[in-house]
């Protein structure tokens, strides 16, 4: 069987435009604000009685690589939006979280003639609570994750944006079954996991052999395409260095590159499967 990746969605999140690019391009003077705009963007609309209406809305997917030698799972999507909208509540931020039923994980994989017992790995490529949401359901999948984000999720400082510790429940409730790794990882014969960095201490790209060439599911290393056209960082960055160098990576290894908040997707793949 030849290697798929499959895009299997588990609900949206709203986004600001700064958390799509760094910083404020609209000041630069070569550089037109509506060039780097987002796919679908637009701004929440508030209304005269204090209600709203959402931004852009992103997407928040898994990644199932299909046809190898483990079936493995690229991080465990978005989990109860409802606790989720709370729990960033508290740490000022009001942007909204939903899912539809077709986007609950269970059904999502479902409709790949899959259950969660089924998964033999899954990739934690960072600890961001978009990507940790469901890991509890995966009872016979041994995870990997990069040593340098378990500690940010367990005790996170106050500047590190999206770990909650709060979900730290959601690595030590399967810390027997965890593999802490330091940098790269082939973890099969078309499958191997690159620490890029940037986005966050530990994050990694996932690069997968196809018949259509090497693809890079590069996670939040890349939240967009805009990103990737106009070689613009994504807002939340903790090293720029390391962004800068991992991109450059990332072009000269993979043939097909696929941002990981960004419905434009569909639009290049509409069945969700690449490769």
């Amino acid at each position: 069987m030849s290697v798929r990746v499959h895009n299997i969605l588990t609900g949206e999140l709203e986004s600001s435009y700064l958390t799509s690019v760094f910083g404020a391009p609209e000041r630069h003077p070569l550089v037109k604000k509506e060039e780097l705009l987002p796919y679908g963007h637009r701004e929440r609309k508030y209304n005269r009685d204090g209600t709203f209406e959402p931004g852009l809305m992103v997407p928040v997917p898994v990644w199932f690589i299909e046809g190898g030698d483990s079936r493995i799972l690229i991080d465990t999507g978005l989990g109860d939006c409802e606790e989720i909208m709370q729990l960033q509540y508290r740490y000022g931020i009001d942007y909204l979280a939903r899912k539809s039923k077709d986007q609950e994980i269970l059904n999502g994989l479902a409709a790949k003639g899959l259950k969660p017992e089924d998964i033999d790995i899954v990739v934690l490529t960072h600890l961001h609570f978009d990507h940790i949401g469901n890991t509890e359901l995966f009872r016979n999948a041994r995870f990997i994750v990069q040593r340098s984000e378990i500690a940010l999720l367990i005790s996170p400082p106050k500047f590190a944006t999206f770990y909650y510790r709060e979900w730290s429940h959601k690595l030590t409730d399967i810390s027997d079954r965890l593999m802490p790794i330091e940098g790269h990882l082939k973890i099969s014969k078309q499958v191997e996991l690159v620490r890029v960095g940037g986005h966050s201490p530990g994050q990694m790209a996932v690069f997968v052999g196809t018949a259509k060439g090497r693809v890079c599911i590069a996670s939040d290393f890349l939240y967009n395409y805009t990103n990737l056209r106009h070689d613009w960082p994504i807002g939340p960055v903790w090293n720029m260095d390391e962004w800068i160098s991992g991109l450059r990576f990332i072009k000269g290894e993979a043939d097909i590159i696929l941002p990981n908040h960004d419905f434009e997707f569909y639009q290049f793949y509409p069945d969700g499967v690449v490769g």
